[in-house]
């Protein structure tokens, strides 16, 4: 996968807003089709920012949030979690879904 990444780490614990996935989306539609975007936050996302990150499609902007890097990085599965990720968004239009829940019975 080609991808470009944009992360954030707000010291004051503030959630991103829309301004980097508005960056990015912009920046993906100077790229081949197949280019995915990947926003990492510690913090987490407003929800416009969300919301946003749902209406960029056909740009695929894919949003990690801090529990689901620590997640990857202690399953050391990254990739295969960034596929994963890639494939819900595909399959059910989510960019924001939440790769802990694939452990959840």
């Amino acid at each position: 996968m080609s991808c470009l990444v944009e992360s954030k780490d707000f010291a004051d614990k503030t959630n991103v807003d829309i301004a980097p996935i508005a960056k990015l989306r912009n920046q993906l539609l100077r790229r081949p089709a197949s280019t995915i975007g990947l926003v990492f936050s510690r913090t987490g996302f407003t929800d416009p920012a969300r919301h946003l990150s749902y209406f960029s499609l056909p740009q695929t902007i894919l949003l990690w949030t801090g529990e689901e890097i620590k997640y990857a990085l202690e399953k050391e599965e990254i990739c295969e979690l960034l596929t994963l990720k890639y494939q819900v968004c595909v399959e059910d239009g989510l960019p924001d879904y939440d790769v802990r829940e694939r452990d959840i019975p």
